[in-house]
């Protein structure tokens, strides 16, 4: 399986010319549950949010399991970071807009076009060695079931570097890795699940949506497949 570390920085290269990719997905009033359907070119905050009605000073909010909600401050842009594949954020607006950006295609495809299961590191409470909630993103520009039909998971993948189990069977006894749901948010009904069982509100991870979920292990890592199907 191939994989990708979501903390490196990506160049697609296909046949020796860089090959771009818009992104966009829609904002409304309130708050969004937002994440970057595909690697920017330019990972600067203000360029990814450039559409933002009110800009993004004090209204974007990332989440480290270790110290919590982290919100972007114009006058100390480091702090909050450059903008990663793979990470949920709030984005608070007074009216609605289209976020979008240019960035490496969909799934970071090789040469012959084969997209990249991409890997999601869920560190957990690195001051108690402990799980933690995660605010994680969809890191690709099409939805993604998130399991086959066998009602496991298949399709959402997670490993503590030594063992490597579906959603299913790291969501039970023995493991008990992680809940059997993410949580998602829609500005207009509010929160909702996504489960692997079908007894969820959803079973896709959906273009641009961040979500919740809660480990009980330090150290995790979730693989989300390029290429799963119903």
């Amino acid at each position: 399986m191939k994989t990708l570390v979501l903390v490196l920085a990506l160049t697609a290269v296909v046949g020796g010319a860089c090959v771009a990719e818009t992104a966009s997905f829609d904002v409304y009033a309130g708050w969004n549950n937002v994440a970057l359907p595909i690697v920017p070119f330019n990972p600067d905050p203000e360029a990814v949010f450039a559409n933002a009605p009110q800009g993004i000073d004090g209204l974007l909010t990332r989440w480290d399991p270790s110290s919590g909600g982290i919100t972007y401050d114009a006058l100390d842009p480091d702090a909050f970071g450059k903008c990663l594949l793979g990470d949920g954020y709030w984005l608070q607006c007074w009216s609605g807009a289209t976020i979008s950006f240019d960035g490496v295609p969909d799934g970071v495809p090789d040469n012959a076009g084969n997209k990249t299961d991409m890997w999601i590191s869920l560190p957990g409470n690195q001051n108690t060695n402990s799980g933690a909630w995660h605010h994680i993103g969809h890191p690709f520009n099409h939805d993604t079931p998130v399991d086959d039909g066998s009602g496991v998971g298949t399709n959402i993948l997670f490993t503590d570097g030594t063992v490597m189990l579906n959603w299913a069977t790291a969501s039970a006894p023995p493991y008990n890795w992680v809940d059997t749901y993410m949580t998602g948010w829609n500005p207009a009904s509010g929160g909702f699940y996504v489960q692997f069982d079908g007894l969820g509100d959803d079973d896709h991870l959906r273009v641009g949506n961040g979500y919740w979920i809660k480990t009980y292990k330090a150290n995790l890592a979730m693989i989300i497949l390029a290429n799963a199907t119903d």
